[in-house]
């Protein structure tokens, strides 16, 4: 897939050690190639999981460590490890839209923008999509996070 291509082919994904992922929907660029190659990497690979209103970042070692939770998305099991934010190097963040500028339309929840808000400037924040879930621009409020880098199968777009 030409996305895991272009991810896996990036220097900031090559000199990370700590990567964020998420269980794609049908309707999302597949991820499941991104974790078997960061794990036959040696990455230490986190998984999101849905706490009333905000994220929490678990350790998954194997797909079997994901199980349907909100929403019925696979999420890391409560047995796995809990990650502290800080270790995370590089974050793959889903969306169904995104500009130009690096601002996406997320599921309109806010879970990702309440997490990204935590986060050190140096944690590289990337979106992956499909080329036609481009807009060309898309309104944000204060509250909004943007990415640093989009990656679609036609393209890399550095935003920042």
């Amino acid at each position: 897939m030409e996305i895991t291509h272009r991810l896996c082919s990036h220097p900031v994904w090559q000199d990370s050690q700590v990567v964020a992922l998420y269980s794609s929907l049908p309707s999302e660029p597949d991820t499941s190639d991104i974790f078997r190659l960061a794990k036959a990497s040696k990455k230490t690979v986190l998984f999101p999981r849905v706490d009333t209103d905000y994220l929490r970042f678990f350790i998954v070692d194997k797909k079997e460590d994901l199980e349907k939770n909100f929403l019925n998305i696979m999420e890391p099991r409560l047995s796995c490890i809990e990650a502290l934010a800080q270790s995370i190097d590089l974050i793959l963040i889903p969306g169904v839209g995104f500009d130009r500028q690096g601002h996406r339309l997320g599921r309109g929840l806010g879970f990702y923008d309440r997490f990204l808000s935590t986060l050190s400037p140096r944690v590289c924040r990337i979106g992956l999509f499909f080329s036609f879930q481009e807009i060309p621009k898309i309104y944000t409020e204060p509250h909004d996070q943007r990415l640093d880098l989009i990656i679609t199968e036609k393209e890399l777009i550095q935003t920042a």
